[in-house]
């Protein structure tokens, strides 16, 4: 079974319809919200929509995911509940972990005005710091991803923070796991962005380093 985990905190204009095209395209599977204390009435639809909520303690994006992989003990699939991702490529993510242990929604195309000129050009430096440093050309910022559960367990996750991505990119390319990409469009998001160019720009990076030379034993 893949459970699929929704990281939210107020997410409220997303989360209903997030839920309900999930459900539509993978036949009802487990959903877990993990949420980071919204003040809006993200949990509240949420649970209208008879899904598992839970919750993290705060510390951010990573800490939110492992609380999830903790709890759900399962392969999983999970993606930010901002409207960016094609909720279309999860049927095809749950697949591909037949085979896979680790999948990521590879972001190929960016929508219209889906990241200012500043976000591409950070991001284009991060993938291609990732590929000089790991040898490996994958999108170690994408928020669409399938996890097996044997792989998470082999990870040892740590980040609390916006780092989680790169740190299971890098991972997965240190410990030989089997890696597959499919291509996706990413699209413009409902909302704030969350993400602090220059001091998660910073933690990625960290994140880059820390997993290239750390012993993974």
């Amino acid at each position: 079974m893949v459970t699929i985990i929704l990281p939210t905190k107020n997410e409220e204009s997303c989360i209903g319809p997030t839920i309900k095209r999930i459900q539509e395209l993978c036949g009802h599977p487990r959903i877990v919200v993990v949420d980071g204390h919204s003040t809006d009435h993200t949990v509240d639809i949420a649970n209208q929509h008879g899904v598992e909520v839970i919750y993290d303690h705060g510390l951010g994006k990573g800490e939110a995911l492992r609380c999830a992989f903790d709890h759900v003990k399962d392969d999983v699939v999970f993606l930010d509940v901002d409207g960016t991702y094609p909720l279309g490529t999860i049927p095809k993510i749950v697949e591909a972990l037949q085979e896979y242990d680790l999948v990521i929604g590879e972001r190929m195309k960016f929508d219209g005005d889906a990241l200012p000129r500043l976000f591409l050009v950070g991001d284009a430096i991060s993938r291609g710091l990732f590929q000089l440093l790991y040898s490996s050309r994958l999108d170690n910022l994408s928020g669409l991803r399938g996890l097996r559960w044997q792989a998470i367990e082999k990870m040892g996750l740590e980040s609390d923070d916006f780092g989680i991505e790169t740190e299971i990119t890098a991972k997965a390319v240190r410990l030989g796991l089997k890696v597959k990409k499919i291509p996706i469009t990413y699209m413009a998001r409902t909302g704030s962005s969350k993400f602090r160019p220059v001091q998660d720009g910073m933690v990625v990076l960290r994140a880059m380093f820390r997993y290239r030379f750390k012993s993974l034993s």
